[in-house]
């Protein structure tokens, strides 16, 4: 090697050598804890001249040879001298090795430890209590425009894995905790995110005053490339919870349902894959849901779907819900996602719907009265709907058996507003053979009346409509029964606790369906009104006792017959304290009144009525009928006088006309 590269290798070495030396000396005096506390100080009084509030931190450590930096004890004051932000420990590792090459800075470690914030906002007018952190940061929009796009160099941040550990951030009214939570994006590609025991509370105003809200998940785990790609989202312990601080709405009235969306604690697991398709649609589908209310009894054991949607539509397909005994399948649905900006409103639409259903799954929720119903049910409707209504068309509903089976069709209306809430059906046709009325009434735990006589009617076809509104329910329509057919209707008034109502036949063989071989077929409407009143008839019950219904019946028999013998234009009024019923009948002739009277202490037994004090009166004409007679007589003798004239006349006439013949 010749002198003068052996000479030019010592001058670059010693140059390196240099630089060397002179940056390792920086290193070691930056990292020297006396220059970085210097270092501190002097950013503490440059933020609070910038913030002009008090700032504070207690400690820094920054090594440049591992690249980490650490601060400790983050104070920050808002602009009212109120502790807005304190931080325990903020640290980052950084990679710079690429900075200079690439434009790019790598966090290859963050960790947030014990992050406290207060954040106040009082009304839309009033700039929030942060506002002047967010003003201080922002860059000046002139310097942008004086800097030219070409000349700039883009700077990319990547990171790599970020921990977030104990933080307690406040809202105005509404605080979110979290225990840990973390972001990594490992080498092979995938971005995982893990959170454990997030909890936000706030509360929501309404009508009826306000509503505390509690939403926790104990474990969320997202995992995949990207959006664009797949995403796996899990969701265990997902806990909604409400209360609005009043008795539960159905508190002390065991026949309602426990359901109030002012006391709910619902908890949920779930697993999700999702997909962003574009930048305003997504791809998701539910892989498994279950869904529990302690105090409402919902339980859902297993919910799934496929989800396509955009900002204007939602479409749903393989949809299932599941209860313990429940069953419904939806094969697509679309729903129209309401924009009042748009002009748009929410509406939806589902054909198709199967399911099997035991109606004992939703008796806590809704109706108690249902807790024992183990009847199998297979249904199938249409849905459709808005915010404000629900229509059902084309509902099948049967046994198992296939001994009772229904088609209807109905809808809800008002569904905002509960007062106004109406649900109408109208039953097309439901057919019941003997044996499953009998079956399905037993699945009540309620007082049985007259369960015999309901054998007694055999097969049952019915055609009619019921109608649920604000406290009151109406029923009507016609039964064609072994005995007969039966038009009826009444109303279940919830206000006054009677229920009123009227029937009425034009051929029904009484006797056959009572049990009372000589009575025969009659010919009858009659109008009815029964106490369902529990106060009221409990405390009837405890003073006469008894099984029979409490109220009262006025009955018109047109036609009737009794061993063989037809009776006409009868009067039947029937009163029942519970524990006897007593009735009189009657029967007005132009002079001979016919009355009776009977009791009867148990409708399985009716053979055993008692009748009571028959008896016959013989009466003279009212002043009323006397001269309505006298005036028919008088009408009649009229009459009698103008046909005699009439004939006298002719008489004369022909006579007349047989003398000018013989003439």
């Amino acid at each position: 090697m010749n002198k003068w590269l052996r000479r030019t290798l010592k001058t670059v070495g010693g140059i390196a050598g240099g630089m060397v030396v002179l940056l390792g000396g920086g290193a070691l005096l930056l990292n020297t804890e006396s220059v970085q506390n210097k270092l501190l100080k002097r950013a503490t009084e440059l933020l609070r001249t910038e913030l002009n509030t008090h700032v504070e931190i207690d400690s820094i450590s920054v090594n440049l040879f591992t690249q980490k930096v650490r601060l400790f004890g983050i104070d920050v004051e808002d602009q009212q001298q109120r502790k807005m932000l304190a931080v325990g420990k903020l640290a980052v590792d950084l990679n710079l090795s690429k900075l200079m090459t690439t434009n790019q800075v790598i966090i290859e470690e963050a960790e947030i430890d014990g992050v406290k914030a207060l954040l106040l906002k009082s009304s839309k007018e009033e700039p929030a209590n942060y506002q002047f952190l967010i003003d201080a940061f922002k860059k000046d929009s002139t310097m942008k425009k004086d800097v030219d796009k070409a000349e700039r160099k883009k700077l990319n941040l990547d990171v790599n894995d970020v921990r977030l550990r104990h933080i307690d951030v406040k809202y105005n009214d509404m605080t979110f905790q979290l225990e840990e939570a973390g972001y990594e994006d490992s080498w092979i590609g995938t971005r995982k995110i893990n959170v454990e025991d997030l909890q936000a509370t706030f509360t929501r105003e309404t009508k009826k005053g306000p509503v505390g809200n509690t939403v926790s998940v104990h474990h969320l785990q997202m995992e995949g490339e990207s959006l664009e790609e797949e995403i796996a989202l899990t969701l265990d312990g997902l806990r909604y919870q409400t209360d609005n601080h009043q008795p539960r709405k159905n508190a002390n009235k065991p026949k309602r349902g426990f359901f109030d969306l002012g006391h709910l604690d619902v908890t949920t697991n779930m697993k999700w894959t999702v997909q962003l398709i574009g930048k305003d649609s997504l791809k998701a589908d539910l892989m498994e849901c279950q869904a529990k209310d302690s105090i409402t009894g919902i339980n859902l054991t297993d919910l799934r779907f496929s989800m396509e949607a955009n900002k204007q539509t939602a479409y749903i397909s393989h949809l299932t819900v599941q209860q313990t005994n429940t069953v419904l399948t939806i094969p697509e649905a679309t729903i129209q996602l309401p924009n009042k900006k748009e002009g748009r409103s929410l509406s939806y639409s589902a054909n198709n719907i199967t399911g099997k259903a035991l109606l004992k799954d939703i008796s806590r929720t809704f109706a108690p009265v249902l807790k024992n119903f183990n009847i199998p049910l297979n249904l199938s409707l249409n849905l459709s709907g808005t915010d404000e209504t629900m229509a059902f068309r084309n509902i099948k509903v049967s046994t198992n058996d296939q001994k009772l089976q229904l088609s209807a069709s109905g809808g809800i209306t008002n569904l905002k507003d509960k007062y106004r809430l109406a649900v109408r059906f109208h039953v097309n046709q439901m057919t019941a053979k003997s044996g499953v009325k009998e079956k399905i009434i037993s699945q009540f735990a309620v007082k049985k009346f007259m369960m015999k006589q309901l054998h007694n009617l055999g097969n049952i076809s019915y055609t009619g409509d019921f109608a649920v509104l604000w406290k009151k329910e109406e029923f009507k329509g016609s039964l064609q029964t072994a005995g007969g057919p039966i038009n009826f209707q009444f109303a279940l008034d919830e206000n006054t606790k009677y229920v009123d109502g009227s029937v009425s036949t034009n051929s029904f063989q009484l006797g056959r369906v009572m049990d009372m071989k000589d009575i025969g077929e009659i010919v009858c409407q009659a109008d009815f009104r029964f106490d369902i009143s529990k106060p009221r008839t409990a405390k009837m019950r405890k003073e006469k006792g008894g099984k029979l219904p409490i109220g009262h019946i006025s009955a018109k028999v047109d036609d009737s017959s009794y061993k063989k013998i037809h009776v006409r234009n009868l009067s039947v009024d029937m009163k029942s304290d519970g524990a006897v019923a007593t009735g009189d009948i009657s029967r007005r002739g132009k002079h001979v009144d016919l009355f009776c009277s009977f009791s009867f202490t148990n409708t399985d037994e009716m053979q055993k009525m008692k009748i009571i004090s028959p008896s016959v009166k013989l009466h003279k004409l009212s002043d009323e009928d006397r001269q309505k007679k006298e005036q028919q007589k008088l009408e009649k003798q009229q009459q009698k006088n103008v046909d005699g004239e009439k004939k006298g006349f002719f008489k004369r006439l022909f006579s007349k006309k047989k003398k000018t013949e013989t003439t």
